[in-house]
This record gives structure tokens, sequence and C-alpha cells, in this order.
């Protein structure tokens, strides 16, 4: 199993045809087609069905996909590492964060990287917690930091590490019907904004939540992952949303946005970092890590 075999595969997949795979590459279509039956008949499987219309996966190729892409970013990251050691910076690094924690950790962090580290390209990616796992698996990030629940279980390639716990609040906009009332009760029937996926961890805490004070769930609830809507949705409707205190501090203190007061103790989700098992990161992605976890720290001491 060649590098070159893997970037065709992997490009033929992207494209979806032979013919565009040749067209992306720069090779001819027999020169695809040739790589793409070594690479099958090194393993022993076929990949791919071949059709006028283009070509789809087999079980095989689904299943090889993931370590294919694994495969090329290792080599990639390899090579980039080395390059970084013999120049001294250099490379690229990829962190997937999600929004609660981008604006309290980012600028902080990203300007102690700079200051050690003046070559390395970097992008940060936002995502919900699922897709952050799914690029942290498929090696499309070098480390995710993410919102989870207290306990939860992660998946066998990830490893966790808790980096600053957070209080969450329930916010509405300034002059909201229920802005002044004090019980959970008196919200039960609002329509309630969450940064959730339906029956995720974080969705079954709070319903957990509301059958601990003696409560149905809320039945209305409204989806949203991605911060700009969020500020944008609780600023002119009356949906009311459950937010972290940094993201309220950072972000909706200064909009026409409150916190609602109830009596009952929220509870605390946790920003932490997730990296995988089975890969060490590169000397950059580990200098960048270093400094998101010195700018928690500062951030929680402050």
């Amino acid at each position: 199993m060649k590098p070159q075999q893997l970037q065709v595969f992997l490009s033929v997949v992207e494209q979806g045809s032979l013919h565009g795979a040749a067209r992306a590459l720069g090779l001819s279509q027999p020169a695809v087609t040739f790589t793409l039956r070594e690479l099958e008949k090194s393993l022993g499987v076929p990949l791919l069905l071949r059709s006028v219309s283009g070509v789809r996966l087999t079980e095989y190729g689904e299943a090889f996909l993931v370590r294919a892409r694994l495969l090329v970013e290792d080599m990639r990251r390899a090579r980039e590492d080395l390059i970084a050691m013999r120049d001294g910076a250099g490379g690229h690094v990829t962190a997937t964060v999600s929004s609660a924690v981008a604006r309290a950790m980012i600028p902080q962090a990203f300007a102690a990287f700079r200051r050690a580290d003046a070559k390395t390209t970097v992008s940060f990616r936002e995502a919900a917690l699922s897709q952050a796992l799914q690029a942290l698996r498929d090696g499309q990030t070098d480390f995710a930091v993410v919102n989870s629940v207290p306990g939860m279980r992660w998946p066998d390639y990830a490893q966790h590490r808790t980096l600053l716990p957070m209080r969450l609040l329930v916010a509405a906009r300034r002059g909201h019907p229920l802005a002044r009332v004090r019980t959970l009760a008196r919200l039960q029937e609002a329509e309630w904004l969450l940064a959730s996926e339906p029956g995720d961890d974080f969705d079954r805490g709070f319903a957990r939540f509301f059958a601990d004070n003696g409560l149905a769930a809320p039945e209305r609830i409204l989806r949203c992952q991605s911060l700009a809507p969020t500020v944008a949705l609780l600023k002119t409707t009356d949906v009311v949303a459950l937010v972290t205190e940094p993201t309220f501090a950072l972000e909706l203190r200064q909009q026409p946005i409150v916190a609602i007061g109830v009596r009952e103790a929220l509870p605390e989700i946790e920003a932490g970092i997730v990296v995988r098992r089975d890969r060490p990161l590169t000397s950059a992605a580990a200098r960048l890590l270093a400094c998101m976890e010195a700018a928690a720290q500062s951030f929680r001491a402050g």
C-alpha cells in the first residue's frame, strides 16, 4: 500500500468518478484505474463499484475510507513535524472548538502561540460535539476543545480531560414576558433554545434537570449550536436559552439580553480537551494545546 494509491483512492471518492479524480490529480484515467486495481489487489478486497454514472464504495471501501484518511493525515503531519523540528517552526495546526469556549480562550491562546511560533499556520473550526468527534476520528483536526456534561462516556479512540467547568444560566431578551420569573415551573411552557442534538447527553441532562425538580421537560425545543444565530434569536424572539456563564459574560451581556434568576440550582457543564489516543500530537499542535490550557487557567482565575 503506497501513499499515491491512498491519494488516488481518496480523490476518486471525493470527486465521485475516475474521470474527475484523474482531472484533479493531473493523471490519465487509465493511470487512475491501474492504481486503484493495484490497491484493491494488495488489500484483497474490492473497494469501489464502477458504473457509467460514477463510482460508489463497497462495504470494504466504506471501512477503508476512514483508515485511508487517517493514514494520509498521519503522513502529512509526520512530514510537517520533521520539517518544523529542522526549521524551528512551520506546518499547520487545526483545532475544533465549541462556540462557548472560542471567545473565552482563543484570543489569548493564539496570541501566546504566535509569540512563540511565527510560522505555523492555524485553523480554528467551530463545531458541535458530535461533529468535533467525527473530525477527530477522521483525522481532520489535531485536537478538539468542546463542551460536555460531566461523566460523559467517550468513544474508545478519544482521550478527554477537563479544562474548565462552566455554570449554566437561563437567558432571554430584555423585556421578555418571563424575564422576571424566579421559578423553573414558570418557564416550563416557554420555547427553549438548546445547543444540543435530540437524545444526546446534554439533551438527556436537560430533561433530567426538570425531572429532578418534579417537572416534565418542556415540549417546545429549538436547537442551535452556533453562537451568531443564538444571539440573534435571543434578541428578537421569545425563546429562552441555556447558555454558559462565559458565553453570557463575553457575548450576551452587552446585548439586550438578560439572565433569568431562577431559584433552582442549574447544572454545570465542562469544557474539555479531546485528542486521539492512538495519535501523538505534532510539536506545533502540542504548543497550541498548551496555550489553550494556559488561557483556560487564566480565565478560570479571573
